[in-house]
C-alpha cells in the first residue's frame, strides 16, 4: 500500500496533470451541456433539450473521447514517474522488487484518475436526467452500464499507456503514438477491408463494441462482433503492454 500511495503522490503532486485531467474529464463535459442548455432556453424551437436519451449518449461519448486524452496523459506519466523523478534508483536501492515498483504504478494511477471520471458521469448523468425537458430518459440499467464502459474505456487507455511508457521510457511518445493509434489509424485500419477479421485485433473497434449506447438506435456496425472477442482482445493488448513495461522496469540500469 505505501508504494500505490507514493505512485499516487507523484501525480497527485503534478499540479497541471491534476487540472488538466480535471479539466478533461469534468469541464468540458459541464460546459457544452451547459452551452446546449442555454441555447435551448434562448431558442427551444431551433435548438433541442441538452439531457434526455440523446443527451446522456452524446455526453457519455463526449466524456470517453476527452476523458481517453486525460487517461493517455496519467498513464504516460506514471509509466516515467520514477526515472523523470531521478528517484528510480533509490527505489531499488531499498531492497524492493523491481517488479513490486512497476506493479504499484497501475493501482497508484487508477486511483488517481478513476475519481475524477466518476465525477466527469455524474454531470454526464445528472443533465441528462435534469434537462431531459420531458423527454425519454436514461433508465438505471444503461446509466449504470454506461458508467462501466467510460470507466472501462478509459481505465484500459491509461494502463496501456502506463506499459507502454515504461516500456520506452518517454512520456511525450507515449503521448502522440497512443493518441495518433487510438484515433487515427485504428478507425482508419477497422474500415480497410481487405484485412478481414485481423480487424478485430484493434482495440478502439473492441471498446466500441462494448458501448451499451447502441442498443438507442442501430448505431454503426462494428468489426467487433462479439462481445467475448472484444473482451478477449482488451485483456490481451493489457497484458501485453504490463509484460512489457514491467520487463523493461526490471531490466533497466538504475
Amino acid at each position: 500500500m505505501r508504494l500505490v500511495k507514493a505512485a499516487w503522490l507523484k501525480l497527485f503532486r503534478r499540479r497541471p496533470l491534476y487540472w488538466w485531467s480535471l479539466v478533461l474529464t469534468v469541464g468540458i463535459v459541464t460546459v457544452i451541456f451547459g452551452i446546449i442548455e442555454i441555447l435551448h432556453l434562448v431558442n427551444p424551437v431551433r435548438h433541442g433539450v441538452a439531457g434526455g436519451l440523446d443527451g446522456f449518449r452524446g455526453g457519455m461519448i463526449g466524456l470517453v473521447l476527452t476523458g481517453s486524452v486525460g487517461a493517455i496523459l496519467v498513464g504516460a506519466a506514471a509509466g516515467t514517474a520514477d526515472v523523470s523523478y531521478g528517484v528510480f534508483r533509490d527505489l531499488v536501492a531499498t531492497g524492493r522488487s523491481r517488479w513490486q515498483l512497476f506493479a504499484a504504478r497501475v493501482p497508484g494511477a487508477l486511483a488517481f484518475y478513476l475519481p475524477m471520471v466518476t465525477l466527469g458521469f455524474v454531470v454526464v448523468a445528472t443533465c441528462s436526467l435534469v434537462f431531459a425537458g420531458g423527454f425519454a430518459t436514461p433508465n438505471a440499467s444503461l446509466i449504470v452500464r454506461g458508467y462501466l464502459w467510460v470507466v472501462l474505456f478509459t481505465g484500459f487507455d491509461l494502463v496501456v499507456a502506463l506499459g507502454f511508457a515504461s516500456l520506452i521510457n518517454s512520456r511525450a511518445t507515449t503521448i502522440g503514438v497512443l493518441l495518433g493509434f487510438q484515433h487515427i489509424a485504428s478507425p482508419l485500419l477497422a474500415q480497410v477491408s481487405i484485412l478481414g477479421g485481423a480487424r478485430q485485433l484493434l482495440y478502439t473497434p473492441a471498446l466500441d463494441r462494448l458501448n451499451p449506447a447502441p442498443i438507442l438506435d442501430a448505431g454503426p456496425p462494428s468489426v467487433t462482433k462479439s462481445v467475448v472477442v472484444a473482451g478477449a482482445v482488451l485483456f490481451g493488448w493489457m497484458a501485453v503492454m504490463l509484460a512489457a513495461g514491467g520487463w523493461r522496469t526490471a531490466t533497466r540500469d538504475a
